[in-house]
């Protein structure tokens, strides 16, 4: 049986402002998140923040519904964010308010389900950041590089980690886009792995649930890096396994 991966959007109203010729905004992610799935003979599902609803009860009702429809959540990245620039970019939630408040929803709703879980940037912020960790208030520099499809930087891995025995590796050269970073990882999950400044680059959960963020984007790196699709072929096996336990 075919798994479905739930694979969350950005709204441009929020990542772009208002624009004359696409009224209401439009939902969207980068292909990339959905061809490495598909590539693993996973059926992506993209799941859309209900902006329209506001009451809490009726969202939370929303994310139950949605997560009754996959066998995994991959948390997308920022959706290109033109609105803010650093220095001065605000938190995760003043930046997509309506996408924030639902996607904590899910993942709460996903941790209570035990539901396996990837995050790629923004995505690995919003899981350290529902879960009680923390994100470095000033932007760093020297991480935001304009070709994603090539390395930027190495990191190193945490010996004896879930990510170590996936890569096989505890050095790997991993791309770089972004200008925020985790200060604190949160309770019940481990820094994976590190650049070479010390910024969190990957966050694991401690126990034996399928919960994986990267600060990087291993989606992109999949179509050159065979240690990058070992990781989806691996969620795509645990998404299988839920499938099989709900």
């Amino acid at each position: 049986m075919t798994v479905v991966i739930g694979v969350t959007t950005a709204w441009s109203i929020e990542t772009w402002g208002e624009e004359a010729d696409k009224p209401g905004g439009i939902f969207y992610n980068p292909a990339f998140y959905t061809n490495v799935l598909y590539e693993q003979g996973a059926l992506p599902f993209l799941v859309i923040p209900p902006v329209e609803i506001k009451k809490d009860e009726d969202l939370q009702a929303m994310a139950e519904l949605t997560l009754d429809s996959v066998d995994a959540l991959f948390m997308s990245g920022g959706g290109g964010n033109r609105r803010f620039k650093a220095p001065d970019m605000p938190g995760l939630k003043e930046q997509q308010p309506v996408r924030y408040h639902y996607e904590t929803m899910l993942l709460k709703e996903a941790w209570k389900r035990r539901m396996p879980v990837i995050g790629a940037c923004r995505g690995h912020q919003m899981m350290i950041e529902t879960f009680g960790g923390t994100i470095k208030r000033e932007t760093v520099t020297g991480h935001q590089f304009d070709d994603y499809t090539k390395t930027a930087h190495p990191v190193s891995i945490t010996p004896g980690s879930r990510l170590a025995s996936l890569v096989q590796d505890e050095n790997w050269a991993v791309n770089s886009m972004h200008c925020q970073v985790a200060e604190t990882a949160p309770v019940s999950f481990k820094v994976t792995a590190r650049s070479p400044e010390g910024y969190i680059e990957a966050i694991e959960a401690e126990d034996s649930v399928f919960w994986i963020g990267f600060q990087f984007h291993p989606e992109i790196m999949s179509a050159f890096d065979p240690r990058a699709k070992a990781i989806f072929k691996a969620f795509v096996q645990e998404a299988e396994l839920y499938s099989k336990r709900s």
